[in-house]
């Protein structure tokens, strides 16, 4: 009888062992694969369609878990492996697995790929920053503003951390304008400044780069003519800038839009606006800094084709107006 009580304790306490072994071996597979500072940062990806697996594997492979088994039973155990969710992730290697899971199911930390069309402006990129949840709205136009970053938001494809503050967005920004530019504009702080005023008007207002040239050797002649620039897009810039009219929505121009006492009122001032009306691209930018002479003095956009058409005069320009515009 003692020594059938004594197997019973025997395997009792087997068991009490082994169910220890597996809850150590359990904790000790979620924690850190690294120390603290040992090693870097890193951005893991989630694709949308992922699976759980997938995702899964792919943090093991990548070393910033310890476990596939014991990653997958916390994640169901807890609820929030089903709430991973696609985007970019800043992940170190010394996060334990429940940190890791945390951070990619509640979008802390979180990437999303924003594209930012050429001619934009920071009220337009404001919008679509907004929509994306990179910014609450109206943070990035007012610092944008308040900073004078307008032509230097340059137009690309960005990888943006959701819930960001204004500047650490504008700072991926100037990084990427600083190298793509770095090689086109002048090393004159004034030249440059006037070639990307230019190249805004430009990217605004006429589609191709042979037309781009030709527009800027329009309008650097009627600077030197001391003759008003007379382009539109300055007009919506204004009404965007003032609050007038929602971005993007400035359209259609009415006889009063023209009236506003602005320096951006290229039909009330002489010259260049004080600063860029929107964000160029590399040709607008090209474009600008490359002008070509020619015979004309005037141009407008065909609204259907948006093809540039050109003027010698002001009776041809007025013509065109008409047969284009429907304005007499």
């Amino acid at each position: 009888m003692l020594l059938q009580y004594d197997r019973k304790n025997i395997v009792a306490c087997s068991l009490f062992f082994v169910a220890l072994l597996v809850v150590i071996s359990f904790f000790y597979y979620l924690t850190p694969v690294a120390a603290e500072g040992e090693t870097a940062e890193t951005v893991f990806v989630v694709n949308t369609g992922d699976g759980f697996r997938d995702i899964r594997n792919k943090l093991f492979d990548a070393h910033l878990i310890r476990s596939r088994t014991g990653f997958t039973v916390l994640a169901f155990s807890s609820g929030r492996g089903w709430k991973v969710k696609p985007g970019a992730y800043r992940l170190t290697p010394s996060m334990s697995s429940m940190e890791i899971l945390r951070v990619i199911s509640e979008e802390r930390g979180a990437q999303v790929i924003v594209t930012i069309p050429e001619g934009m402006t920071s009220y337009e990129i404001d919008v679509l920053l907004a929509h994306a949840r990179v910014i609450a709205p109206g943070t990035f136009g007012e610092f944008a503003r308040a900073n004078d970053l307008e032509g230097k938001l340059f137009p690309d494809t960005y990888h943006f951390f959701l819930h960001s503050a204004p500047k650490d967005v504008v700072d991926i920004f100037l990084a990427n304008f600083e190298e793509k530019t770095a090689s086109l504009l002048p090393q004159d702080a004034a030249r440059a400044h006037d070639a990307l005023i230019l190249a805004s008007l430009l990217e605004s207002e006429v589609p191709e780069y042979k037309d781009r040239r030709i527009v800027a050797g329009l309008l650097k002649k009627r600077i030197e003519a001391r003759m008003p620039l007379q382009v539109d897009a300055t007009i919506c810039y204004i009404k965007e800038r003032e609050g007038i009219s929602a971005p993007g929505t400035c359209h259609p121009l009415t006889p009063l839009d023209f009236t506003y006492d602005s320096p951006y009122n290229t039909y009330m001032r002489r010259g260049l606006p004080p600063a860029p009306i929107g964000n160029p691209g590399t040709l607008a930018i090209k474009a600008a800094l490359d002008p070509e002479r020619s015979v004309y003095w005037f141009y407008l956009s065909d609204p259907k084709t948006r093809k540039t058409i050109f003027s010698e005069t002001l009776d041809e320009h007025a013509q065109n107006r008409v047969k284009y515009l429907g304005i007499r």
